[in-house]
C-alpha cells in the first residue's frame, strides 16, 4: 500500500460530481469566523476550515460553533511556521498533534486532514504526514486574499473560475473575503456546482 507520505499534495479530485470544496485558513478569528459561519448559514453551504491550534486554543467556542454547524475543522499547525524549511522531526510532529489535540478537547473531533502552511512541504514534514496519515490538501484556486494589494474583485474573478472536483484556498479574517463571497458563491452555483467539504470531496473522488 502506498503510504500518505508517498503521495503528491492535493489540489483537485477528478470526480463527475459537480462539487467543490471551499476552505478558510488561519482561524478561528474573534470577529471574522462568526460573519462566515452567518453567511454560509444563510447561503445553505458547508465548507473546510484549516485551524490554527493557539487560535483554536484562543476561541474554542468558535471551533464548536464551525462543527455544531456542520462544517469541516482541519489541522492547519499549532503557530503557522513554514514547515518546509523545517528539519526537526520532532518539532514538526508537535505542531501537528498539538492541534489535533487541541481541535478535540475543543470540539470532540479529530481532524482528518491537513493544510502546511504557505503550502510548504520538506522531508521531514512528509514523515510526519506519513505517520498520522494525514493526507495534505493546497487547492487548484488561491485568491492570494491575505494579499492587501488583491481586490475584492480580484478575489472573485479567481475564486469563480473553480470547477467541478477544485479546492478553493481562501482566509478566514480578511473582510474583503466576506465580502466576495456571496458573488463567488452564486457565479459557482450559475455553474451547477454545489458545495462540500475537503472530506466529502476526497471521498467523491475515492467512490468514483
Amino acid at each position: 500500500m502506498t503510504s500518505v507520505s508517498a503521495q503528491p499534495m492535493i489540489k483537485s479530485v477528478q470526480t463527475g460530481q459537480p462539487v467543490v470544496a471551499l476552505t478558510f485558513d488561519d482561524g478561528p478569528h474573534a470577529t471574522q469566523t462568526p460573519v462566515l459561519l452567518e453567511l454560509f448559514a444563510r447561503e445553505n453551504i458547508k465548507v473546510t476550515f484549516f485551524e490554527i491550534g493557539q487560535n483554536v486554543a484562543k476561541h474554542p467556542d468558535l471551533a464548536r460553533a464551525i462543527v455544531t454547524a456542520g462544517h469541516e475543522i482541519a489541522n492547519h499547525s499549532k503557530t503557522h511556521p513554514k514547515l518546509g524549511d523545517m528539519s526537526d522531526i520532532a518539532a514538526i510532529r508537535a505542531e501537528l498533534v498539538e492541534t489535533q489535540t487541541i481541535i478535540k478537547e475543543a470540539t470532540g473531533i479529530t481532524p482528518v486532514v491537513f493544510r502546511a502552511p504557505y503550502i510548504s512541504h520538506g522531508p521531514a514534514l512528509w514523515t510526519v504526514l506519513g505517520e498520522l496519515k494525514l493526507p495534505s490538501i493546497s487547492g487548484s484556486f488561491s485568491a492570494s486574499d491575505w494579499d492587501a494589494k488583491v481586490t475584492e474583485d480580484q478575489i472573485i474573478a479567481t475564486c469563480s473560475q473553480a470547477g467541478a472536483g477544485d479546492i478553493v484556498i481562501l482566509h478566514t479574517w480578511p473582510e474583503k473575503t466576506a465580502d466576495a463571497l456571496p458573488a463567488i458563491i452564486a457565479n459557482l452555483r450559475a455553474k451547477g456546482l454545489r458545495f462540500v467539504t475537503v472530506s466529502e470531496l476526497l471521498a467523491l473522488a475515492a467512490a468514483k
